[in-house]
């Protein structure tokens, strides 16, 4: 027995570190956001790799199911519009990454370790779509990644080409067009006497980067322009939170009726379902925008809050698609 012991002591002395070495192998290739080394990173894409051009779309991330689900439909219909194109999705939120890689549901890069890696994988051109709506602090830093990429010294950098497009909503134009098919998916409901109200993210002024949160009045200007039953307020913009958005309802003469709840968001996630819907029960959760609604005296049930996000909808989409053709176009030039 004490022969056996002694034997199990040594297996185990000689075992553990090496399966200790092996871990800190591995944890050494991850960041603490859930990014592989870009190494790594270009060795998985060479295994999968089909075309030598990319399209990477960006996006703030989400550790929700649903928003999984559009991110792969959304994924599908720009590989349908790009069939020369191998098709990737990064995160910029590092929580998002890290919970997502945590929890199974894949690798989402930042985009400086997919642009790094796709430069060792070889690719010769590279589309950089931003998934965020509005030119805010999201977008500007990856602008501002795609600009230091391209000043890189290195070899591989120099000979990959990348363009960049998005923001949703970049332009003045943009917004006009994007109200437009929003119009149409709502135009029944207004004119039957329903309000239409949309929750943007925004930022506080103190967080803001340039005048991406002015789009949400531009949004909402363009919309009245159509119809004046549409509103739109936000999560976190001052001057422009739900109480903020009821009482510009209530000076336009809208002091009850119904409403319907649809956010202003890429995907349907968390501000979707708690900041907008105040959960899934009958009553809402103080504070959510249901919850306001209601207590402000409009009709504003759950079945009225929308779990929708704007990349649910394939036309939305199509205007993604299109900034992408017009920014490759110009590579092109």
């Amino acid at each position: 027995m004490r022969n056996l012991k002694l034997i199990l002591f040594l297996y185990l002395f000689a075992f553990i570190p090496s399966c200790m070495a092996q871990t800190v192998e591995r944890e050494k290739a991850i960041h603490p956001g859930g990014d592989s080394e870009p190494a790594v990173i270009a060795a998985e894409i060479k295994a999968v790799k089909r075309h030598d051009k990319a399209l990477l779309l960006v996006t703030f991330g989400s550790s929700w199911d649903a928003p999984h689900r559009t991110y792969r439909r959304m994924k599908e219909q720009f590989a349908q519009a790009f069939p020369d194109m191998d098709v990737y999705l990064s995160f910029t939120s590092g929580i998002c990454r890290k919970r997502c890689a945590a929890n199974g549901k894949g690798a989402f890069h930042g985009p400086e370790h997919w642009l790094q890696a796709f430069a060792k994988a070889g690719y010769r051109t590279v589309g950089v779509q931003s998934l965020h709506l509005i030119p805010g602090k999201e977008y500007h830093d990856v602008e501002r990644t795609v600009d230091a990429f391209r000043k890189e010294p290195a070899s591989s950098s120099r000979q990959m080409e990348i363009a960049l497009a998005g923001p949703l909503l970049k332009t003045r134009d943009d917004v006009n067009r994007v109200a437009e098919l929003l119009h149409a998916r709502f135009r029944s409901e207004v004119e039957a006497g329903s309000v239409v109200v949309l929750m943007g993210h925004g930022k506080p002024e103190k967080y803001t980067v340039g005048d991406g949160n002015f789009r949400y009045t531009m949004m909402e200007e363009s919309l009245q322009k159509m119809h004046p039953n549409y509103f739109v307020g936000t999560v976190d913009m001052e001057g422009n939170l739900v109480e903020d958005m009821i009482r510009r309802m209530q000076h336009g003469g809208h002091r009850s009726g119904r409403v319907i709840c649809y956010p202003l968001l890429s995907v349907a996630g968390d501000h979707a379902n708690n900041d907008m819907c105040g959960g899934e029960g009958e009553e809402a959760e103080e504070g959510s925008w249901r919850y306001e609604l209601t207590l402000a005296g409009y009709a504003c049930p759950l079945a009225n809050c929308l779990i929708e996000g704007l990349a649910d909808r394939r036309e939305i989409v199509g205007h993604w698609i299109g900034q992408m053709r017009k920014a490759l176009a110009s590579l092109r030039k």
